[in-house]
């Protein structure tokens, strides 16, 4: 069975389009999306029809929790905080209904995916501490799954119990050799969070059967991203927040913390 696998989309059309087009020239059976389908970026009910047409498994991400009103924004970051009132008044009522409807876990045979966490549609699994945690986790509430697909952190990674992290060479193959569960999380679609000028769009084919994981960071049309984003009064890091970004601190503040990263190393 060949997936293909897609994750914080991001209300981002265009490089949803250039994921799309790159995984079918590769060959898929069956299409996953770990959640945060949309949220900050301009075009969210074309990016919730695309996935439904294509009959993706998806599961709820934090973005649709907020959208819905089942999370608060209390604790957001100022990005989403600015960007979920615009996102909630376009939002159609069909395309409600189909987030509505989105399960928080997802078991699928030897998959199980969620956003973030299993318990916690807000945790950050970055570290590998996080992950053996999350695996561990895994093998209580499915034992017969082989794959934990995650998203939420932007950050395409490849995780085994056994070896660590795998290579995560983009567009080459990696072989998860252990026959133990291992932890994969495509990168984010929509919003790079990467120090890049270039934007590219992440995503990842997965080959069940030879466990066998390709990972994508492809360019797609920005510019018309851009246009869209301006059009509908949305700031540019809906689809591009670097990482270590300080705007959200006082003045001041940033300027200590710049000091303090470039002379003492912190």
């Amino acid at each position: 069975m060949r997936y293909g696998v897609l994750s914080d989309v991001h209300g981002n059309l265009f490089a949803l389009r250039t994921a799309i087009n790159r995984l079918t020239a590769m060959g898929v059976d069956a299409w996953l999306c770990a959640g945060d389908i949309v949220g900050y970026g301009p075009h969210p009910n074309e990016c919730v029809e695309l996935l439904a047409e294509l009959g993706a498994r998806c599961v709820a991400g934090n973005h649709e929790l907020l959208v819905l009103g089942k999370l608060s924004l209390e604790h957001s970051g100022r990005l989403a905080r600015e960007t979920t009132p615009w996102t909630r008044s376009v939002l159609r009522d069909d395309c409600r209904a189909y987030l509505d409807a989105l399960p928080m876990n997802l078991r699928l045979p030897e998959i199980f995916m969620t956003h973030a966490s299993s318990a916690d549609p807000e945790k950050y699994v970055t570290l590998p501490t996080h992950a053996a945690q999350e695996l561990h986790e895994l093998e209580r509430i499915d034992p017969l799954a082989r794959v934990l697909v995650l998203g939420h952190t932007h950050r395409p990674w490849i995780f085994d119990l056994t070896a660590g992290t795998a290579s995560t060479d983009v567009g080459g193959a990696t072989l998860v050799a252990t026959s133990g569960p291992f932890l994969l999380n495509p990168g984010s679609v929509g919003q790079s969070r990467q120090r890049e000028r270039v934007l590219r769009a992440r995503f990842a084919w997965l080959d069940l059967e030879h466990r066998e994981v390709r990972l994508f960071a492809e360019p797609y049309d920005v510019a018309g991203t851009l246009d869209a984003l301006r059009s509908n009064g949305l700031p540019r890091s809906c689809i591009h927040l670097p990482p270590g970004r300080l705007r959200a601190l006082p003045r001041r503040a940033r300027t200590v913390v710049r000091y303090a990263r470039r002379y003492i190393g912190v």
